[in-house]
């Protein structure tokens, strides 16, 4: 288990965690909340690490016993929960087992640390068994919630816990953590840095040969289509069918070109752009669509997006969201309508 030093962003926070380690003031309970994989989870079980460090006050040494089992996996005072591939929720039973865990000293650390991954995914039952547990603190543990949708999290949980938010990684920050991970080279890690919108979680997920394949013939396709042609929509439809299947990727590729083209149309400055490599595409949609018309068809997007969420037939979505990106006045997709 590595230190804090290892890990990218989020000074603020860690020193926050730092001082009161150093300062005994560490409080029974934290939610870490802020965007998905910008690294709360990371910080988690680096703090978890450093709050049973056998060498260190303030943070993990990544050498000690201690450390080596948290490692390993295997600390007998850790105890993560998440939940179940085969379930929905994080349920009430694995709550009742953390308590019950929780009752009892720590086996050799100073403190028994429980981490709660992806809190918000805790049923209301679960969530209700955790709120006397985080009311009755016992004085040798410390509880930690990450969540990326807080909002969602009882408000009586989220009142008794110390929050921390986490924000967006900076460009160069996640370009440094692709050259350390990911065996990229300099060029390809900036793209991936670009694209990446702060996350270093997005950023593992990318593959350059998908972005300078598919997704730029993507994006030259709808650039080079003519307005209004729904011969030429259809066959972006198909492309986009092609490239993603479950379109889930797709939309986000087309959603992060439409907003650089609205960028590029209020300002010309190509620093803004983040599909950098693909700034002469940009340029050419852009140049046929207003600022108003661009604004349209990034909340299409976001429409698009729902449905797909709701798993509404994809052919469908394709299609009525291509006919809306090629038209530069509304369409029936952009009015709440999909294609019969």
């Amino acid at each position: 288990m590595s230190g804090f030093a290892d890990i990218r962003g989020h000074a603020r926070i860690i020193e926050s965690l730092r001082r009161a380690m150093q300062r005994g003031t560490v409080a029974h309970a934290y939610l870490f909340t802020g965007p998905p994989g910008v690294g709360k989870h990371t910080v988690a079980r680096t703090f978890a690490a450093a709050l049973n460090c056998l060498d260190r006050p303030d943070d993990a040494c990544g050498a000690c016993r201690s450390c080596r089992k948290m490692a390993q996996g295997n600390h007998p005072d850790f105890h993560e929960i998440a939940k179940l591939e085969d379930k929905k929720f994080i349920l009430i039973e694995q709550i009742r087992e953390l308590i019950k865990t929780l009752q009892y000293a720590p086996y050799e650390g100073r403190v028994k640390v429980c981490l709660i991954a992806d809190a918000e995914q805790m049923n209301p039952e679960a969530a209700n068994a955790l709120l006397k547990t985080l009311e009755e603190p016992n004085a040798r543990t410390a509880i930690i919630l990450t969540s990326s949708a807080a909002h969602q999290l009882l408000p009586t949980v989220v009142s008794r816990c110390q929050t921390l938010r986490f924000g967006l990684l900076a460009e160069e920050e996640v370009r440094a953590w692709v050259a350390a991970n990911m065996s990229a080279g300099e060029e390809d890690a900036a793209l991936i840095a670009a694209l990446a919108e702060g996350s270093v979680g997005r950023a593992a997920t990318l593959d350059v040969e998908f972005l300078r394949g598919p997704r730029l013939a993507l994006f030259d396709a709808l650039a080079g289509a003519r307005p209004n042609d729904v011969a030429a929509a259809l066959a972006l439809a198909e492309k986009m069918l092609e490239t993603d299947p479950g379109l889930v990727d797709a939309v986000e590729l087309l959603a992060g070109f439409v907003r650089d083209a609205a960028a590029w149309r209020a300002t010309g400055d190509s620093r803004r752009l983040r599909n950098r490599d693909a700034q002469a595409a940009v340029a050419q949609y852009a140049g046929r669509m207003t600022i108003d018309a661009l604004a349209r068809k990034i909340r299409s997007l976001a429409r698009a997006r729902r449905l797909v969420e709701r798993n509404i037939a994809k052919p469908a979505i394709a299609a009525g969201l291509c006919v809306e990106l090629l038209s530069p006045a509304p369409t029936d997709f952009a009015k709440g309508r999909l294609p019969r």
